[in-house]
């Protein structure tokens, strides 16, 4: 697989959440997101995904191993972020009968909630392939004072402070 770099993210997160001035017709032809938000929701994707145990250190954009995973929880930070605006712009208006909710802040909830549980599912496969690293890691490479005991180049004498 190729490594994809903050570019290529930003447009395949822009083509999942469809994102694009020709399909926004209620927001009269606009991007909902801009570039830099799409940038900051997958730098907070990828900043979550490398905190999860155990820390074997940081992955880059470029050799992420999981690029579904990140680009799942960049679409979740992404649906918060604008049910937050949606939220804050909220208007029931009820004239006659005809009632009319601009903008809705509920919206993605259910969209939200889909993709939770997609991500859980990933998020244990990917923390079960960290804990397969670290453990690989761990094979040949243990130093411990007791390992030469058993050939006789070392004794264990506990008391050794207290002998006179």
């Amino acid at each position: 697989m190729a490594a994809l770099s903050l570019s290529d993210y930003r447009t395949a997160l822009r083509n999942f959440i469809k994102d694009h001035e020709a399909l926004n017709r209620l927001l009269k032809f606009e991007e909902e997101n801009t570039s830099d938000e799409l940038d900051m929701y997958i730098n907070m994707a990828l900043g979550f995904l490398n905190s999860i145990p155990p820390i074997l250190g940081s992955y880059t954009l470029e050799a992420f191993p999981m690029p579904s995973l990140l680009m799942h929880q960049a679409v979740i930070e992404c649906l918060i972020s604008n049910s937050i605006v949606n939220a804050r712009n909220e208007l029931t208006y009820n004239n006659g009968g005809v009632t009319v909710k601009i903008p809705d802040g509920n919206k993605y909830l259910s969209l939200l909630q889909a993709l939770y549980r997609m991500t859980d599912q990933e998020i244990a496969a990917y923390t079960k392939m960290k804990v397969a690293i670290n453990i690989n890691g761990g094979y040949g490479g243990v130093y411990s004072p007791y390992a030469y005991l058993h050939n006789g180049y070392q004794s264990l004498q506990p008391n050794s402070l207290f002998s006179g």
